[in-house]
């Protein structure tokens, strides 16, 4: 019996180590978002001489006011991002006048970065929630955001239910499986081996190429029924 209990509290102990380990991902890759952002805000400000005929003045208003921002969020210059200064305004202010907008959604996401890497992840959700991108990796990462901010409240549940709808929306070899791992992972939190074990297998199956699946094989045997 205290065997027994020894294995479950290694086990328990194993898979939190490993979601906080998934968790790391912001950390790692931050250069890599913001970039793929700065893509974004690129092609998006290619189409301001055509927007300024048919779309409406607060869309190129948006975008025109996002760059200082932007290139102070890309130099980490993260207070300055966030506030402003008196030569132009911030992300924050940026988020909230231009919601709707491209430089809305782009503030939108920054300063839920910015706000998870604070620590405070019910801002960043709310943050998150107000952006919207038809680009396939950031309308994924801003989806597994929110999952991790779950996380980091606890609320497994919901983190996988956001990690699965990230894996799920544009599926890709990138974010497809790591996102299927960090809902396996948060599933198991929840002690819904089962249905951990199929999207280790589907990560298995489905993205065998995949730098996720190089070590599949251990979550696979330790959700086996």
């Amino acid at each position: 019996m205290a065997k027994k209990k020894n294995n479950t509290r290694a086990k328990v102990k194993e898979v939190s180590e490993d979601l906080t380990t998934t968790e790391n991902f912001l950390d790692r890759n931050r250069k890599t978002i913001i970039l793929l952002s700065g893509a974004i805000l690129a092609v998006l400000v290619g189409y301001i001489g055509y927007l300024k005929f048919i779309k409406e003045p607060a869309e190129v208003a948006s975008q025109e006011e996002i760059w200082n921002a932007f290139y102070a969020f890309e130099n980490d210059s993260t207070q300055i991002a966030i506030d402003g200064t008196e030569n132009f305004s911030g992300m924050e202010y940026i988020a909230d006048k231009y919601k709707g907008t491209s430089g809305g959604d782009i503030s939108n996401y920054a300063m839920g970065i910015m706000s998870m890497e604070n620590g405070e992840f019910e801002t960043a959700l709310d943050y998150l929630d107000n952006c919207s991108f038809e680009d396939v990796m950031i309308g994924n990462l801003c989806i597994g955001l929110q999952g991790d901010c779950y996380v980091e409240l606890g609320e497994y549940k919901k983190a996988a239910k956001y990690f699965q709808n990230a894996a799920n929306r544009e599926a890709n070899e990138f974010t497809s499986p790591m996102f299927l791992k960090k809902a396996g992972l948060a599933l198991e939190e929840l002690g819904e081996t089962s249905k951990a074990n199929k999207l280790y297998t589907k990560i298995k199956t489905e993205y065998a190429n995949s730098e996720v699946a190089s070590d599949i094989d251990k979550y696979i045997g330790r959700t086996n029924s």
